[in-house]
C-alpha cells in the first residue's frame, strides 16, 4: 500500500488531515527479560484503541514504545503488524509512526518501510547523541528527507537532552518540505506560542494540551498521547474534557475533570514520565505505562517490565495510581 501523499503535498496534506485523539501504544514484551514480543497482545491494543475506543488513530514506535531497546527487525515488524491491524479494523484511522533512531541510515530505512506499508506520517527526534545542536538537526532531517517521499514531522522533546528554540524549529519547517508538523513535547505552553506566532500555518500541537489551548494554540488534537489511560467504552472521559476545552469552556472543562477523577488520574500518571533515580528528567517510562493500562484490563505480555537500560515500575509508586483509578470509578477499589 504507498504512502498516500508525497514529500511535496505534504504540508498542505497536515492541514487538511493532521488531527484527532491519537494514542501512543507501548510495545507488550513476553519471554525471559522480555526479549519478544507479544504480537498478539498488540493487535488488542490497536483494536481497543481504534474499536472500543473509537479513536482518530495511533502512534507507533514512540517513547512510551522503547523504541531505542527495540532491534531494527522489531521496529521494523512492530510497525507491520500494528499497521495492518488498523487497517483492517478502521482503514482510515491516522496512523503515525517515529522512525528516529541514533543513525540517518537507520531512520531512512524505517521511514521507507512505513512508507512502503502506507503509513500516514513519520515524525523524527531530535537526534539524541552528538547532535550539533540545530545544524545537526537540519542535516539529519534533510538526509531523511532527500532519501524519502512521504509528510514528516518534527518531534521537538527536553527526553533527548537537546531543545531547540521557537525559530529554530520554524527554520526547519521552512527548509524541509517534507516536515509539515510539530510535536512540542516541552510541556512548556509558551514555547509553543512563539513557534505559532512565527508560523500560524504550522501543524502544531503541545504535550500539555490545557495550557496551549487556554494560550489560544489551535490544537488539531492529541496526536500522541496515552489516551487510554483516561477512557473505557463508553467512558471516554479524555475525549470529552478535551472538547469542552477546544470549545473554550475552561470552566465546565475543569468541574467535568474533577468530578469524574480524570484530573485525579491524570496527576497519578505523572509518575511514569519521572524516574527516581534522575530528578527533574522527562522519562517515558514504558513499565509504567503498561502498569497503567493493566488497571484498565488492557493486555501488556507476560513480561509487563521495560527492557533495559529502563527499570521496573517499582511497587511504591503503584498504590497512588491505584487509589486514583478506583476513586474515579474506572477500576474496583
Amino acid at each position: 500500500m504507498p504512502t498516500r501523499v508525497s514529500g511535496k503535498e505534504a504540508k498542505q496534506w497536515a492541514t487538511e488531515h493532521l488531527w484527532g485523539n491519537c494514542s501512543s501504544l507501548y510495545t507488550p514484551f513476553s519471554g525471559q527479560d522480555g526479549d519478544d514480543i507479544d504480537f498478539e497482545a498488540l493487535r488488542a491494543v490497536v483494536r481497543h484503541c481504534l474499536v472500543d475506543l473509537d479513536q482518530d488513530g495511533i502512534w507507533l514506535t514512540g517513547g512510551i514504545a522503547e523504541f531505542w531497546s527495540l532491534t531494527t527487525d522489531e521496529l521494523k515488524e512492530v510497525v507491520r503488524v500494528a499497521v495492518e491491524e488498523a487497517r483492517s479494523v478502521k482503514p482510515a484511522a491516522l496512523v503515525q509512526v517515529m522512525s528516529s533512531t541514533d543513525t540517518a541510515k537507520q531512520c531512512v530505512d524505517l521511514t521507507l518501510h512505513a512508507q512502503e506499508l502506507g503509513v500516514d506520517i513519520c515524525y523524527i527526534l531530535t537526534p539524541y547523541f552528538e547532535c550539533s545542536g540545530k545544524p545537526g538537526v537540519l542535516e539529519y532531517l534533510r538526509y531523511v528527507a532527500d532519501r524519502t517521499d512521504m509528510p514528516l514531522g518534527f518531534f521537538n522533546s527536553h527526553s533527548t537532552g537537546l531543545v531547540l528554540t521557537p525559530s529554530e524549529c520554524v527554520e526547519l519547517y521552512r527548509e524541509i518540505p517534507a516536515l509539515c508538523g510539530l510535536k512540542n513535547g516541552l510541556l512548556d505552553a509558551q514555547h509553543s506560542l512563539a513557534v505559532h506566532a512565527l508560523a500560524p500555518e504550522m501543524v502544531l500541537w503541545e504535550a500539555d494540551d490545557e495550557a496551549g489551548i487556554r494560550l489560544g494554540i489551535p490544537h488539531p488534537g492529541a496526536l500522541g498521547s496515552a489516551l487510554y489511560l483516561y477512557e473505557k467504552p463508553g467512558l471516554p472521559l479524555f475525549s470529552k474534557w478535551r472538547a469542552l476545552l477546544v470549545a473554550g469552556d475552561f470552566e465546565r472543562a475543569e468541574k467535568f475533570a474533577a468530578e469524574t477523577g480524570l484530573a485525579d488520574m491524570k496527576a497519578a500518571s505523572r509518575r511514569y514520565q519521572s524516574h527516581p533515580a534522575r530528578p527533574g528528567v522527562f522519562t517515558h517510562w514504558g513499565a509504567g505505562f503498561k502498569f497503567g493500562a493493566s488497571l484498565l484490563g488492557m493486555p501488556v505480555g507476560d513480561y509487563p517490565h521495560s527492557r533495559p537500560p529502563q527499570t521496573a515500575f517499582p511497587d511504591e509508586l503503584k498504590s497512588p495510581i491505584i487509589e486514583a483509578y478506583a476513586a474515579s470509578g474506572f477500576i474496583k477499589s
